[in-house]
Parts: structure tokens; sequence; C-alpha cells
């Protein structure tokens, strides 16, 4: 009996230690986080250098103000198909990470980046698009 009783304790220590190890480890970083995260946001938000072009991307490849309306616009989850782009480019490349989760591809997609041209040009129908300099996002 006296056995049984000192290994149900022992377990029951066992698992306090996971539990304690949890919330010293889980806690701190769930009350954190969401703070942090809309910290980022907010600079984000505030600050365009984010979103500006590094060293090594010319500026023609580069349209720091669709890239804005990207992030303003399409939810995160979407792809973006594009029309008159190389994605091959170091600026398709910063666009791709500056835009992320958002993925680009050379397939049909509800959000779609045109270069260079008109949606009409380009043979789309859009629901909505927005014009930024000689680029264009379309919603379809």
């Amino acid at each position: 009996m006296v056995r049984a009783v000192k290994r149900t304790v022992a377990l029951g220590l066992h698992h306090l230690r996971y539990l304690l190890a949890v919330a010293v480890l889980v806690v701190p970083v769930a009350l954190v986080a969401p703070g942090q995260l809309r910290g980022e946001l907010h600079r984000a938000n505030i600050n365009l250098s984010v979103f500006a072009a590094p060293n090594g991307v010319p500026s023609r490849q580069y349209n720091q103000a669709l890239i804005v309306g990207v992030v303003e616009h399409v939810p995160l989850h979407a792809s973006l198909a594009t029309v008159g782009a190389n994605l091959r480019t170091n600026g398709a490349r910063w666009a791709a990470y500056v835009i992320a989760p958002r993925q680009l591809t050379e397939a049909r997609s509800q959000w779609t980046l045109v270069f260079g041209e008109t949606p009409q040009q380009a043979h789309l129908h859009p629901v909505r698009s927005w014009r930024y300099g000689a680029d264009w996002l379309v919603e379809r």
C-alpha cells in the first residue's frame, strides 16, 4: 500500500514538473508575443523604409508603392499572379520577400500584379484595381 502511494506521488511530481516547465517557458512568450507583433505592425505602418529596395535592386525593377498596396489590400494567405514580370530578377525576389507570406506565382490567381500595362491590355476583368505608377494591383 505504501509503495503504491509513493509511486502515485512520484508520478504526480513528475507531471507537476512538466506543468511547471510549460508554465515557465510558454506563459511569458504568450504574454509578450501579441505586444511584440502589434509593435512590429505599427512600426511597419509608420516606417516605409521597411518596404524600400535594398542595394543591388534597380529602382526600375521595384515599385515600392505597389508593394505597400499589396500588403495593404491582399490577404496574407493569397497568391499573386504576375503579368509582364520576370520573377527571376532581384526586384521580384525582394518583392516576394517583403510581401510574404503571400506567394508570387505565374499561375492564374484571384490577385494579379500587372507591370507596364493596364489590366484591360492584359485581358483581365477586374473586380477592383489599384494603380501605382505604371503598375497595377488587380483583384479578379
